[in-house]
């Protein structure tokens, strides 16, 4: 029997009737709406082809969009600079930096740069360590919680179960780890040193797969009461496909995530979210209904239950 399809559809259709109210509130007593700046380094397909789609969910429900890119050969200097002017931009209110950034650039300082109160992706230092420890207050991580969205959505309990991450990128694997930690689940996080990894596979309840090599998941990787979460994009013979070779996988487990169509646009629906809170927490703490200015002794929003 073929697994159930954890579509994204029904999800980011849920999560857009619940935040339309909101977003129309904000415009009418501020004049404005939320809006997302998307800053990238270059021109990489893969890059372009995500910015285009967080464009049309941004604007198709009234949210406000910004696109910048940066040379290919643009110096750290100038991200962090360009970050800076962002955080003081009054329009903006949250910044999603794409990545991976080229390699000539020192990625961690440029997230060591990213302004906490406008980081609606939830990757800087500061909004990992409070995941990390779960206390105070930050943004969840955006990518990573598509998949506690999806979860939810469709009533699966992550308590008690064992989780599979494979991959422990700073922006995916290793947040996912922590999300599914602090709600009660089993997690081993695998990269590419794991060492014999079908036999962790096959005894996930939730595989994570994160590694960002096509169809790296196969059918003898995986057994019956395995839930699978796919966020690989990969092109392949010009065919978008995941991490997970989904045509043989969906035979064998109980549920999972198609690419595309699954936790991607998900996690456009939580950048949205962050981005929402991120807007109503710097005018309220101005006290102001137009005019924003960012101060570094800003909190992020309370992260959600």
């Amino acid at each position: 029997m073929s697994a159930q399809i954890l579509a994204g559809k029904p999800v980011v259709e849920k999560i857009a009737a619940e935040l339309a109210p909101t977003i129309e509130q904000f415009r009418k007593e501020h004049g404005f709406a939320p809006t997302l700046a998307v800053l990238r380094v270059g021109n990489a397909p893969a890059a372009v082809s995500y910015a285009h789609s967080i464009d049309h969910q941004f604007t198709s429900c009234g949210m406000g969009f910004e696109m910048e890119s940066l040379p290919e050969d643009t110096t750290t200097e100038s991200v962090i600079a360009r970050l800076a002017e962002l955080d003081r931009t009054d329009n903006v209110h949250g910044i999603l930096l794409q990545r991976p950034l080229p390699k000539s650039l020192d990625g961690k300082a440029i997230m060591a740069a990213m302004p906490i109160a406008k980081d609606v992706e939830g990757g800087s230092p500061i909004n990992l360590g409070k995941l990390a420890l779960d206390v105070g207050e930050y943004f969840p991580t955006s990518t990573p919680s598509a998949a506690m969205e999806i979860f939810k959505h469709y009533e699966i309990s992550v308590a008690g179960k064992r989780a599979v991450i494979i991959g422990r990128s700073a922006i995916l694997g290793k947040p996912m780890a922590l999300l599914l930690t602090n709600a009660n689940a089993t997690t081993i996080l695998c990269h590419s040193q794991t060492r014999h990894l079908a036999e962790l596979t096959r005894q996930a309840d939730l595989l994570i797969a994160a590694a960002g090599k096509p169809k790296m998941i196969t059918a003898d990787m995986v057994a019956p009461q395995t839930i699978v979460i796919d966020f690989g994009v990969n092109v392949l013979k010009d065919q978008i496909v995941g991490d997970v070779d989904f045509d043989h996988v969906r035979e064998i487990v109980s549920a999972i995530t198609p690419v595309p169509g699954g936790t991607g646009p998900v996690t456009t629906m939580m950048l949205m979210r962050n981005t929402i809170h991120a807007a109503q927490h710097l005018v309220k703490l101005m006290g102001t209904r137009g005019i924003i200015r960012w101060l570094p002794t800003l909190k992020s929003p309370k992260r959600r239950k």
